[in-house]
């Protein structure tokens, strides 16, 4: 009888000290912390002009809130990377996603997914405002100088983004910064700028001095038709994002997002 007392005494130290440790009740709550956390996409962000900023803000951001605050199955976290190297980024699996992008922009035969296009703008050229200044000033580009960004695409030169081939063929100097671009123009030190349609509409809002110092072309570069683009063998599939852009534009949340980051769709 006491040898029975003794052994079920030192059962139930033994399974008292188990839960206390840990071992039970901490795996049950592993499990349940598993099934409803979020899991984490990592989305690459480099800089582009109200898309992403120099700070790291912009629309991109701002999308990755309202898709976090929409729905409670992923987490979406901004990763920054550059224009040339987010190719090899997404590749290595460095992130997982990539907002505002276009196949045409070099991802042709790598191993990404396109959603369906939800947002359109353009690139456009600018010049120095002067007397005898007009819209006939764009029809030539090939006697002008040209100010664009490192790493960008461009229609004017067959889509490279090869900065010895715009300088040589396309007399095209490529910088950090479309401010800066802009501004250079206004001065005089070149003769265009490209820019982002809606880059500039929004620096003209900050900065309406500056407006009558230039003319903007009717003449677009290209037209883009933003996707969003998913990593192969990532944490996402491309019918989950399509799906989450039809619900988010039926429900009007994503053209309220544009409306308060002037973005016209």
């Amino acid at each position: 009888m006491a040898e029975a007392v003794a052994r079920r005494t030192i059962l139930a130290f033994a399974l008292a000290g188990m839960t206390a440790g840990g071992l039970p009740s901490s795996g049950l709550a592993a499990t349940a912390d598993s099934a409803t956390a979020p899991v984490t996409v990592k989305v690459g962000g480099y800089e582009f002009p109200p898309y992403v900023t120099e700070s790291g803000g912009g629309v991109t951001q701002a999308l990755l809130d309202l898709l976090n605050a929409e729905q409670g199955d992923f987490r979406f976290e901004l990763v920054r990377t550059s224009p040339q190297r987010r190719y090899e980024d997404m590749e290595r699996g460095r992130f997982d996603m990539i907002a505002f992008e276009s196949l045409a922009w070099g991802w042709k035969g790598r191993p990404v997914e396109a959603s369906r296009v939800y947002l359109r703008d353009a690139e456009v050229f600018v010049a120095k405002a002067g007397p005898g200044m007009d819209q006939s000033y764009f029809d030539r580009l090939d006697d002008k100088t040209i100010l664009g960004r490192l790493g960008y695409h461009y229609a004017f030169a067959g889509m490279t983004a090869d900065p010895e081939v715009l300088e040589k063929r396309f007399n095209t100097r490529l910088t950090v910064t479309h401010e800066g671009n802009v501004r250079s123009v206004a001065a005089g030190r070149a003769a265009l700028a490209i820019v982002t349609r809606s880059f500039l509409a929004q620096f003209l809002k900050a900065n309406p001095d500056m407006a009558p110092q230039l003319l903007v072309s009717d003449r677009t570069d290209q037209i883009y038709e933003h996707t969003i683009l998913v990593r192969r063998g990532g944490p996402l599939g491309i019918d989950w994002v399509n799906g989450t852009l039809d619900r988010l534009e039926r429900s009007g949340a994503l053209p309220a997002l544009w409306a308060r980051q002037g973005i016209a769709p």
